[in-house]
């Protein structure tokens, strides 16, 4: 628009001083429509010399200097940005300038993403299940188990456990839940036949220990008492039996003797587990040649296998085949890791010094991972950059500038009619003057 206006300013210029050839303002207005139109053309010239050959002339020099330059252009971005935009001090004092802890929980917080955060450690969980070397990992943790087994003193952990258990746990209807158990198995038909064999046992071991004389002496009388009843196999088997029966229905109670002394028993080996010196040293003692002569390995791959099936698989974890035992789920396992992990995220917010406790862990890996990865940034701005061929290039530039190129194309025309004016100013009100008064 600035070139068709100049070249229409210039034409009637033209005109003007050929129709009125005795006044001045038309030679002022040619003055300045010409230098403007130079100025104008002169900064279209040289601009577009920049970002391609004018005319498509390439026979001209220096001119498409941008893709001509193109590797040097690269190699000076990637310079200025790694070593003045974001060289390593710059990084480093920005990043001192923000806690990140908290802009971490900001963010989170303003985009609320607990329970995608919930989700995407949920994905961790499932990927390293599907990825996980079970039998490395096995070995590991297998290592590390009996390695701290062994360094660790469990006595005082086992009767400070066993006092919280007694304490904050139903221990009575845990044992009511044994005796519940153990008078379901006796009251099995095949326990009367199992009664009956261990009095058969104890019956001919009788019989054949001590001399001659005393296995007669006793065969007999064993004989002269089964002829008169006074003693019979099947009905002693009942007898105990049914004994066994009443212990059990009175052992549901917790007020019986045996359970109360054995809750006292209980206590008391809580409380020599903590402080008697010779049984915690017997403990470890058990504990190390245990540890020596079992391999946790098969138990713990069992183990691994076992809950990377039931994760990522349909069937419920720890399910039996009890009609009354159905598992947990993997949506349930789910539910308890979202619950976890956002109950834990409201208290990981209030607790100020935790955070600031990480934060220097933060600041001193990001201040790391800044020196040992900062060549990251410039071999990051050169892959982009090189994405670029000469012609994308030179459009990515020339769309960014291109305001400011129209602004300098105007100010080249702008310039030049005023530059004309100045110099029409200049040749008829002062130089001409000059040259009539000494002519003169």
């Amino acid at each position: 628009m600035s070139l068709l206006l100049l070249a229409l300013l210039f034409i009637a210029s033209l005109y003007c001083l050929y129709a009125y050839p005795g006044y001045g303002w038309p030679h002022l207005l040619l003055y300045v429509s010409e230098a403007g139109l130079v100025g104008a053309l002169a900064d279209l010239f040289a601009i577009t010399a920049l970002f391609r050959h004018p005319l498509g002339l390439k026979l001209l020099p220096h001119t498409a200097i941008i893709p001509k330059n193109r590797d040097k252009l690269v190699d000076g971005v990637v310079v200025m940005v790694e070593e003045q935009l974001l060289s390593k001090p710059v990084l480093k004092e920005k990043v001192q300038q923000y806690h990140l802890v908290n802009l971490a929980v900001s963010m989170v917080e303003r985009g609320g993403s607990q329970k995608l955060l919930a989700e995407q450690i949920w994905s961790l969980v499932l990927a390293f299940a599907k990825q996980a070397n079970i039998q490395g990992l096995a070995v590991k943790l297998d290592e590390q188990l009996r390695s701290s087994l062994q360094a660790a003193d469990l006595s005082p952990y086992a009767g400070r456990g066993l006092r919280w258990l007694l304490d904050h746990t139903q221990f009575q209807n845990l044992l009511t839940q044994l005796v519940d158990l153990a008078a379901e198995r006796l009251a099995h038909e095949g326990v009367k036949q199992q009664i009956k064999e261990l009095l058969s046992k104890e019956k001919e071991q009788m019989l054949n220990t001590g001399g001659t004389f005393s296995k007669w002496l006793k065969k007999s009388l064993l004989e002269i008492a089964e002829s008169s009843n006074a003693f019979n196999l099947d009905e002693a088997v009942g007898v105990l039996y049914d004994d066994l029966q009443r212990f059990m229905a009175d052992l549901r109670s917790p007020e019986h003797e045996l359970r109360k002394l054995t809750t006292e028993m209980l206590y008391k080996l809580a409380s020599e587990l903590e402080n008697r010196e010779e049984l915690s040293d017997t403990l470890n003692t058990w504990k190390n040649e245990l540890l020596d002569k079992i391999s946790l390995l098969p138990s713990l791959t069992a183990l691994l296998t076992h809950m990377r099936e039931r994760l990522l698989g349909e069937q419920p974890l720890l399910a039996t085949e009890s009609a009354g035992n159905r598992g947990i789920s993997p949506h349930q396992i789910k539910e308890f890791i979202t619950r976890f992990v956002l109950g834990y995220w409201e208290w990981f917010k209030e607790d100020r010094e935790l955070k600031d406790w990480l934060e220097g862990y933060v600041q001193q890996f990001v201040r790391n991972m800044i020196d040992t990865e900062h060549a990251l940034v410039g071999q990051i701005v050169r892959t982009t950059l090189n994405d670029f061929t000469e012609e994308r290039l030179t459009e990515f530039i020339e769309s960014k500038v291109d305001t400011d190129l129209q602004r300098i194309r105007l100010n080249g025309a702008l310039v030049g009619a005023a530059l004309g004016a100045a110099f029409y100013v200049l040749l008829n009100g002062i130089y001409r003057p000059l040259l009539d008064w000494f002519g003169g």
